[in-house]
């Protein structure tokens, strides 16, 4: 069983094992953002995750219209974080900061969007899951630490700009893996 609590809701508790939508680089393109969280709602997702460079305002006006619960980190070109906060809804958690720790599930996550910085805290051992974005690259792998398996992962690029493969992500806290998607 696990629970969900947002800024401003009670706890809303599930029966069944967590899956959580990853995204990352939206770079502002609304229509991949788009198909991506009606992907996300049509498989019954409640969670997700966007790990940074929403870029404008609009970007996380679309996840604060969706029905999941969104917690974020901030990527490199965000510009207005004063702004996208301001039109982040109350289903929208993006922080202040450029990485994060999360328990979800019972797992302990880190978030962040920048790959070195996830490859360092993958390899701390101190974490079940830690995603990252920035390299656009859609990937995932184990790294093993005194006998501690940590899922290290990237869900690739909502824009599609830079490989033109658009993807996301879905984790599933059960088999502490992901699944990625594409648009």
């Amino acid at each position: 069983m696990f629970c969900l609590v947002t800024r401003r809701s009670s706890p809303t508790c599930y029966n069944e094992p967590m899956k959580i939508a990853i995204l990352s680089d939206s770079h502002d393109h609304l229509d991949n953002l788009r198909a991506a969280i009606a992907q996300c709602e049509e498989r019954g997702l409640t969670q997700g995750i966007h790990l940074g460079d929403f870029c404008a305002p609009f970007a996380v006006r679309l996840l604060s219209e969706s029905k999941l619960n969104w917690i974020g980190v901030w990527g490199n070109v965000d510009g207005d974080r004063l702004k996208n906060t301001d039109r982040a809804g109350a289903n929208v958690d993006i922080g202040m900061s450029d990485f994060r720790e999360v328990e979800l599930d019972g797992k302990k996550i880190f978030l962040t969007h920048y790959d070195q910085i996830g490859r360092i805290a993958a390899l701390s051992g101190q974490y079940d899951a830690v995603f990252h974005g920035h390299n656009h690259i859609a990937a995932q792998e184990v790294i093993e630490n005194n006998g501690k398996q940590t899922l290290l992962a990237n869900p690739g690029e909502i824009c599609g700009w830079r490989f033109g493969k658009p993807s996301f992500a879905v984790y599933d806290t059960e088999n502490n893996a992901v699944e990625h998607i594409w648009l």
